[in-house]
């Protein structure tokens, strides 16, 4: 994967750097306005698709625990958008196959020590998801946030780590802002 990162990156130049930014930037929008809707089915769908830029962004960082990560994390979104129709999908053998396939994906594919990062968000964002009320929803984010802001700081991603950051004020403005008995 190296390899391949490293021919992309020679091949584009500095435009390889303005890629991995745009795709960054993309992600990051998608991703803190996510937690900022009222309605759960926006908050999913919106986490869904920066979960798949994010894919994009750590796949030109050759890191494939991450993008593995949010790869998983994009389709359990995408199947948990569902919910009303699939009742499979609202039960707790649902999260716990994600939670391992992501545990299984990142055991074998851990080369740092720092990898337990992206496992740990992976499982946050999968109880996330699976949660019918959003409040429910912002609480578990703020924990699956604050571990890829982990992530980011220790493999240092300058634009995920300020995605990171952004997405975990989020989260916490948004328990603020759609608190019960404000806005219920």
């Amino acid at each position: 994967m190296n390899s391949f990162v490293g021919y992309i990156s020679e091949c584009l130049g500095f435009g390889y750097y303005v890629l991995v930014y745009a795709v960054g930037a993309l992600a990051m929008l998608l991703s803190v306005c996510a937690f900022q809707m009222k309605r759960r089915i926006y908050i999913v769908v919106l986490s869904s698709l920066g979960q798949t830029s994010w894919v994009i962004y750590f796949l030109l960082q050759a890191d494939l625990v991450s993008a593995f990560s949010c790869a998983l994390t994009a389709v359990m979104l995408a199947l948990f958008s569902r919910r009303d129709k699939w009742e499979w999908i609202t039960g707790n053998f649902s999260v716990g196959v994600f939670i391992g396939l992501i545990a299984g994906f990142s055991v074998f594919t851990f080369a740092v020590w720092s990898d337990v990062f992206p496992l740990l968000a992976g499982t946050f964002a999968a109880v996330a998801g699976s949660r019918e009320d959003e409040r429910r929803i912002r609480q578990f984010s703020v924990l699956w946030c604050f571990f890829w802001l982990l992530n980011s700081t220790f493999k240092v991603y300058p634009i995920a780590f300020a995605n990171d950051l952004f997405c975990t004020a989020s989260a916490i403005t948004s328990l603020i802002r759609y608190r019960k008995g404000k806005n219920a």
